[in-house]
């Protein structure tokens, strides 16, 4: 069951507790929509030995967890009443967030009372803290690229492309990666200039592929 509360505190609350494997789920299950994963493996293939993490942006996390805070009293309700048709009749729970009443609405946007942008600017600023702390981000890529998921294969469009890979596979993906088009170009991850693409090292162990992490020889990719 996803926390959105819990999530938008950002890492340090889960790493306490030795619990990340909360967040990567929430990556995996939900953050990762924000593409397809046809785009996932591509931008990924484009840009090797970067994990998928640097890729979802601190906003995207954000606005992903106020959808899931927004609807989540609707969503329990509506299994209540699947689970058990016989339940009595209770009040339509409505959006969190969303409701409306007594705010002006403006053409194209949607209406956010100011609980629900108190609620996304709070975990883009806990998220975007973690983003830009060099250290902590490091221990979340490099966690993220040794914890699978109990079904393998959902991790599998959104893996780490590393530059090792075969010789003709690395030939299919130059092919493929070849074609953009300019919303492509336009939406990948940090464009925005007020944002810089989060840096983070490798530890050597996660790059040799084994799960043992005694701390030695850290590989800066963003140098």
């Amino acid at each position: 069951m996803v926390d959105p509360k819990a999530l938008s505190e950002g890492y340090a609350r889960y790493d306490a507790v030795g619990m990340e494997h909360l967040i990567f789920e929430f990556m995996l299950t939900y953050a990762r929509r924000v593409r397809s994963d046809k785009e996932w493996t591509k931008l990924l293939k484009k840009n090797p030995e970067k994990p998928f993490l640097c890729f979802v942006t601190p906003s995207d996390i954000a606005f992903v967890l106020v959808l899931i805070m927004n609807g989540m009293g609707m969503w329990d309700q509506i299994r209540r009443l699947k689970d058990d048709p016989t339940h009595q009749v209770e009040k339509k729970i409505m959006p969190m967030f969303t409701k409306g009443e007594g705010l002006k609405r403006e053409s194209g946007k949607t209406v956010w009372d100011k609980n629900g942008l108190n609620f996304y600017y709070t975990a883009e600023k806990n998220w975007k803290a973690v983003y830009t702390n060099k250290d902590e981000f490091s221990e979340v890529c490099n966690k993220w690229e040794q914890w699978e998921p109990e079904k393998k294969s959902r991790k599998d469009p959104v893996r780490t492309f590393w530059r090792e890979l075969e010789e003709e596979k690395l030939n299919d993906t130059t092919e493929d990666a070849s074609v953009d088009e300019w919303w492509e170009r336009e939406n990948m991850g940090y464009t925005d200039v007020t944002e810089r693409e989060p840096e983070f090292y490798w530890n050597s162990n996660v790059r040799k592929g084994t799960s043992e992490d005694n701390g030695d020889d850290e590989v800066n990719v963003n140098d």
